[in-house]
């Protein structure tokens, strides 16, 4: 949990206990806390021992499959393990602040020695079809979705659109926009292009124009969010209100 207000820990594991999910961690793993992944691996095992095993007396080993949608750290959670538990800081797989670093399932990684556990990393998966438009660009948003299946000027709107919606115009100060916040995504890139001097050179019948790049500017835009300067992280605090208003 790095990004996202503390305060809706428990709102949020709420919310999954009444959708049948029960086993819950929270983990950190750009910081690699030693805690949160030790209580991970306990869960881990109880899990691995309570479930029946086909053949359990004849093999002492357990193989786990790590698994999830893209760009959410499985890669890196398989190398915190193998690092707390091991003393190896070695990266066994490739990690990447971006979806699709991991394209095939990889070679199981040894994270624990006693009991021997072996884990497998597979590709981040989506369902290939999206429930509606706002679930879209919320995986967009995140960066959870290659950004050339994206365009990038859609998913600056959808952040702009979220923003004003929450009544969060820390944009503008975060950007020095001359002319205030504004439910318009084009007129609020070029204020971001003109505030910030972002330009692009280029030739047009031999001779050299600038231009402001709009397209940097919706990048700039979008990158506010993924880079934590907002002060709300949360797109789905309306699926949280009941939880919310219950512990006021």
């Amino acid at each position: 949990m790095d990004l996202i207000n503390e305060n809706l820990r428990k709102p949020i594991e709420d919310y999954y206990r009444d959708n049948g999910i029960t086993n819950l961690v929270w983990t950190n793993c750009k910081k690699r806390l030693k805690k949160p992944l030790v209580d991970l691996q306990n869960m881990m095992l109880r899990c691995l021992r309570e479930e029946p095993r086909f053949n359990r007396t004849v093999k002492t080993e357990y193989q786990v499959m790590i698994v999830g949608i893209p760009n959410v750290g499985k890669s890196s959670l398989i190398n915190s393990l193998r690092l707390t538990n091991l003393g190896n800081n070695q990266k066994a797989v490739e990690e990447g602040s971006r979806p699709g670093v991991t394209v095939r399932v990889q070679n199981r990684v040894r994270i624990f020695d006693q009991p021997p556990i072996y884990i497998v990393d597979t590709p981040g998966v989506l369902n290939p079809l999206a429930r509606d438009a706002d679930g879209a660009m919320k995986l967009a948003l995140c960066n959870l979705i290659l950004e050339s299946a994206t365009q990038i000027h859609y998913v600056a709107d959808y952040l702009l659109y979220w923003l004003n919606k929450t009544g969060d115009y820390s944009y503008v100060e975060i950007f020095n926009l001359k002319d205030g916040p504004s439910d318009n995504i084009q007129k609020v890139l070029l204020d971001i292009c003109q505030s910030n001097d972002i330009r692009f050179q280029s030739y047009i019948a031999g001779q050299r124009v600038e231009r402001w790049d709009i397209d940097r500017g919706a990048k700039s835009f979008t990158d506010m969010f993924r880079n934590n300067k907002l002060r709300n992280h949360c797109l789905d605090i309306d699926l949280l209100q009941d939880y919310t208003n219950k512990d006021e």
